[in-house]
């Protein structure tokens, strides 16, 4: 087993005589955290924990500030102008996500860049391409971001694609904690670091039992967006949902997620129970709370339309905020990627 990473010297190798679990989990993070540390010689580690951070500041900043940050990113080497996916990891275990992503931003980050740069695993090999890696933790996730010069072409994106699922059995076999991964759409510009990262948010949530789950290929989230920017469209979502909303995130989040479920699996209790892996009478009680706590008429094909439509702005986050049951706005782990 082994890791690498480029240095100002070259490209540094590390490596370790194989073994199996705990051990191995232990000797793999090492060596991934030791590589980085081997090739940059301190000094040369801290633009990449600058950039790190900074990317942590554009995920969660207000709007407002995008400008200002943009204009660091560029004066650090961050590609902030550039084509960019988001790839957001996530794992189940409350209270402790920042502790167990830390160790796995370093491999991931150094696996990337090695794959990226036409490194081999397992017998494969692909020639190097233009996309640069980042990443950083923020809003209780880990965020990979890939950027292009260019927009990614048919090629660019099966790449990723194939790169994204090797890196989530390579991680989900490397670390015991449960980890998923959520694909944003391809977006422009640092506004853009902003939109893949919720569309990444939002497929996890649409889609919870995929180990992989990859933005709504119809833009479904892009246009619920642009149409949440609207006054009048978030005053109708908060005067249909704000009975839910106002239980506070984690009780209003099942709900919302159920109701939602529900309404887009056609009114089908044993469809939505099936999607979220939920016993059916559960879903049957939790769409009979939001019915009551909303007073909607799932009968009037407007008013069932109109909810569906809220449900999916709410839980994407569409306005930038963050959705039901994720952590305040503006929080980051304080912490930087190693590179």
């Amino acid at each position: 087993m082994g890791a690498s990473a480029a240095g100002p010297d070259g490209e540094v190798r590390l490596a370790a005589p194989l073994r199996g679990g705990h051990q191995g989990q232990a000797v793999r993070s090492v060596l991934a955290m030791a590589a980085p540390a081997a090739a940059g010689g301190g000094r040369g580690d801290v633009p990449v924990r600058s950039r790190g951070r900074l990317l942590a500041e554009i995920l969660v900043a207000p709007r407002e500030r995008t400008a200002r940050l943009a204009a660091r990113g560029r004066a650090l080497g961050l590609p902030v102008d550039g084509h960019h996916i988001a790839l957001r990891y996530e794992t189940g275990a409350p209270g402790e996500r920042y502790e167990t992503l830390e160790p796995v931003m370093p491999e991931a980050l150094t696996l990337l860049r090695d794959w990226s740069a036409g490194g081999a695993e397992a017998g494969t090999s692909a020639e190097p391409t233009a996309v640069r890696w980042n990443a950083a933790l923020a809003d209780d996730a880990l965020i990979l971001l890939a950027t292009w010069p260019t927009g990614p072409g048919p090629e660019e994106r099966r790449r990723l694609g194939d790169d994204v699922r090797r890196l989530t059995d390579r991680l989900q076999r490397d670390h015991p904690a449960a980890l998923r991964c959520g694909v944003g759409g391809a977006h422009r510009g640092v506004l853009g670091i902003r939109a893949t990262a919720r569309e990444a948010a939002a497929a996890l949530l649409r889609d919870p039992a995929a180990p992989v789950a990859v933005r709504d290929a119809a833009g479904l989230d892009r246009m619920l967006t642009e149409w949440y920017v609207s006054d009048s469209a978030r005053e109708a979502v908060g005067e249909l949902l704000a009975p839910v909303l106002a239980l506070g995130p984690e009780r209003a989040e099942p709900l919302i997620r159920t109701l939602q479920a529900y309404l887009d699996h056609n009114n089908s209790p044993a469809r939505a129970a099936e999607a979220l892996h939920l016993h059916r009478n559960a879903v049957g009680a939790r769409v009979r709370r939001a019915i009551e706590l909303t007073g909607a008429d799932l009968a009037d094909p407007e008013v069932r339309l109109a909810l569906q439509l809220a449900c999916r702005a709410v839980a994407a986050g569409a306005d930038g905020r963050p959705a039901p049951g994720s952590p305040a706005q503006g929080r980051t782990a304080g912490r930087s990627p190693a590179p």
